[in-house]
């Protein structure tokens, strides 16, 4: 075991500074190093570094955030296809009762699994994050793009780190991410969220739209999952899980639990306590004979106009959502006014207009004060499409796993992205042992 005290080598020449002893390096197999960071008083997370030996100190780097909570499995973690030849970094968050497989190793210095729910993961990502700056940063004045990718639970961490990680003037920075199949927007679960209200006319009998309509298993079960991966339903409003509110508001109020709607709430009976007095008695009833009501849904601006942040390039990537089947629609077209469902083609839909829109009405409108050459009939339209890809990717071939389509479609983008002229590198190859400041 190899620990982390000073950092004499190459990352201390160029820092010129002593770090703390902050994480703890084993070796592994297959060009993997597994760094165990430190998360101060709630334990620690392992970070994967792949290909560290075969890259130059300016290659592009890679930040992989798995499907769900790995937390402290001694399995090392495995990285896409699309990203082998890369140096990967793997950010192993923890998040307790996710993932198909069920358990969760208790962390050190926590209490039970119960304590490495929301908002764990965010915390864990934004710690190894911190450590890749830290330690992955080039030696001298170049600068070294960072690429981030995550699925399912991991597409929401990687969003959420995308958005509010990217600083263009930073010489080490998140210029682009990719996400498959990820919840943007986990209000949308909610009983009262807009999208379970039926439209007012519809041409067709509801009856059949609901004895037809086909389930997406995966997406069904990260539903069922959502009151055990929160421990109350105030975090699914938290933007870093749900990106989508950072570009509007909910539109909802936080109800009290995760079941219940408005109408329910409102019928129940009102059990008080015996030991209320009679004026917080009358509070009470006063509040439930005038209930607040939600604000509507309001537009807001993201990036902030006087931060440096800026919406990265990205590729949007869902699965095919299922298609209401009903016996009259066999051997006819079907209606075109079927309501929309909450599915990972919607939360993806959302997000991609969304970063368009805010491109639209903050970037481009900016860029056009100083750029004549930017404009012209449909040039924001096309930037932004450019900018923020979306894409269906057909059917999984099996749960939770990515279709070839996708794993082709991510590659190219990459492969578009980070292509760099020879002249352009830094002819400087990392040793691992003098990476780690031993010999």
């Amino acid at each position: 075991m190899r620990r982390w005290l000073q950092v004499q080598g190459i990352l201390g020449r160029a820092f010129c500074q002593t770090r703390r002893s902050l994480s703890t390096v084993t070796p592994a197999p297959n060009n993997i190093e597994r760094v165990k960071v430190k998360c101060g008083s709630s334990g620690s997370i392992h970070v994967d570094l792949h290909n560290l030996a075969k890259v130059t100190s300016s290659d592009p780097l890679m930040i992989y955030l798995p499907p769900f909570g790995n937390g402290h499995s001694g399995h090392l973690s495995q990285v896409p296809a699309f990203f082998r030849k890369y140096l990967t970094a793997v950010i192993n968050y923890r998040w307790a009762g996710s993932g198909p497989v069920s358990g969760l190793e208790a962390d050190e210095g926590s209490d039970s699994p119960s304590h490495l729910r929301w908002p764990m993961p965010i915390h864990d990502t934004l710690r190894g994050y911190s450590w890749i700056l830290e330690n992955l940063t080039p030696l001298t004045s170049a600068r070294r793009e960072v690429y981030v990718f995550g699925s399912y639970l991991g597409a929401s961490l990687a969003t959420s780190l995308a958005l509010t990680e990217n600083h263009p003037h930073e010489r080490t920075r998140i210029r682009g991410f990719a996400a498959y199949n990820g919840i943007y927007n986990w209000t949308m679960f909610l009983p009262d969220h807009p999208i379970h209200k039926l439209p007012k006319i519809r041409s067709y009998n509801i009856l059949e739209d609901i004895l037809g309509q086909t389930v997406d298993p995966v997406f069904q079960e990260m539903k069922h999952q959502t009151e055990t991966l929160f421990t109350n339903p105030s975090h699914l409003f938290d933007p870093f899980v749900s990106p989508c509110l950072f570009f509007h508001t909910p539109g909802l109020l936080v109800p009290p639990d995760f079941h219940s709607t408005a109408e329910t709430r409102a019928s129940s009976p009102r059990h008080l306590d015996e030991t209320v007095d009679e004026a917080e008695e009358i509070l009470a009833a006063l509040i439930e004979a005038s209930p607040e009501k939600a604000q509507r849904r309001s537009p807001l601006v993201f990036p902030p106009r006087k931060s440096t942040l800026k919406i990265p390039e990205c590729l949007i990537l869902h699965s095919t959502a299922p298609t209401p089947v009903s016996p009259h629609w066999r051997n006819s077209k079907r209606p075109k006014n079927i309501r929309v469902s909450n599915h990972f083609r919607t939360q993806s839909q959302e997000l991609a207009a969304l970063m368009r829109r805010s491109l639209e009405k903050v970037e481009f409108k900016e860029r056009m004060k100083w750029d004549d050459s930017f404009g012209g009939f449909g040039a924001f339209e096309e930037n932004a499409d450019r900018r923020v890809g979306l894409r269906d990717v057909g059917f999984e071939r099996s749960a939770f796993e990515m279709p070839d389509d996708a794993q082709a479609a991510i590659g190219e983008w990459l492969e578009n992205r980070t292509t760099i002229d020879p002249r352009d590198q830094v002819e400087h190859l990392v040793d691992p042992e003098n990476f780690w400041g031993l010999h």
